[in-house]
């Protein structure tokens, strides 16, 4: 009776087996996953070895790379306006680089180093242009804040999601790297309370230091962004510290 038993478990377990295999055949495409790889590189030939490096590594896991997304630039320091033929060194970098940097047979696509491109959610450019990130925080707050101040959110909602959640955690994801000056923080601050002061049916003209107070002390425990560790770490030094 024991072996009939094991004999009828068998092919049940042979099929929840095959089931699995194929569960994870179509869940599962590779094990390998990449995204958002830099790779800095001092000249052109080693830049070509880096390409391979990604093809090989790419067609060992089964990696399959997007062409469109793939971009190459490059930055020249105190370099002249012209070289000697005559090219600037946009036009030098792109007559070395446009279609010239393969990857999985695949052309990388060109941009100028004054172009900007987004890398983990930050808005660079190779000529450390910061204006192009400036507006992006500046459009991404606007449309966030718009869209709170719209919705049903209750008032101690909305102080949540601007102190936790969606706004001052995703500006101060940017300043580690993005340096903001003091108007720049300054002019988001007023943004924001602003929008605290609208749910909580407050005028204009309040003061905002009472939005700032702890709530013990009858004010509504909503700090300035000027408290964020990283708020001032890249800011411009040598201007004064602004109160909060």
């Amino acid at each position: 009776m024991a072996a009939c038993r094991r004999t009828r478990l068998r092919p049940h377990l042979h099929l929840q087996k095959k089931k699995l295999q194929m569960h994870l055949a179509n869940n599962i495409s590779s094990a390998s996953f990449a995204d958002y790889l830099l790779c800095p590189t001092g000249n052109l030939k080693n830049l070509k070895v880096q390409a391979n490096k990604f093809t090989l590594y790419s067609n060992w896991a089964g990696l399959i790379i997007s062409g469109s997304k793939s971009k190459v630039t490059g930055s020249l320091i105190a370099s002249p306006s012209k070289d000697p033929n005559g090219l600037t060194p946009s036009e030098a970098f792109k007559h070395q680089l446009d279609n010239n940097i393969l990857v999985q047979n695949q052309a990388t696509n060109f941009i100028t180093p004054s172009f900007p491109f987004l890398y983990i959610g930050v808005t660079l450019t190779m000529d450390l242009n910061w204006k192009h990130q400036h507006r992006r925080m500046d459009k991404s707050l606007k449309q966030k804040l718009d869209a709170l101040e719209g919705s049903y959110a209750s008032p101690r909602q909305t102080l949540n999601i601007i102190l936790h959640t969606a706004i001052i955690p995703s500006l101060a994801s940017a300043f580690t790297v993005t340096p903001c000056s003091y108007p720049d923080l300054d002019k988001w601050n007023a943004t924001i309370g602003r929008v605290i002061k609208s749910k909580h049916n407050l005028w204009r003209s309040t003061l905002t230091a009472m939005i700032r107070e702890d709530v013990h002390s009858f004010g509504l425990d909503a700090p300035s962004i000027y408290v964020e560790p990283q708020a001032l770490s890249n800011s411009t030094r040598n201007k004064p510290r602004r109160p909060f």
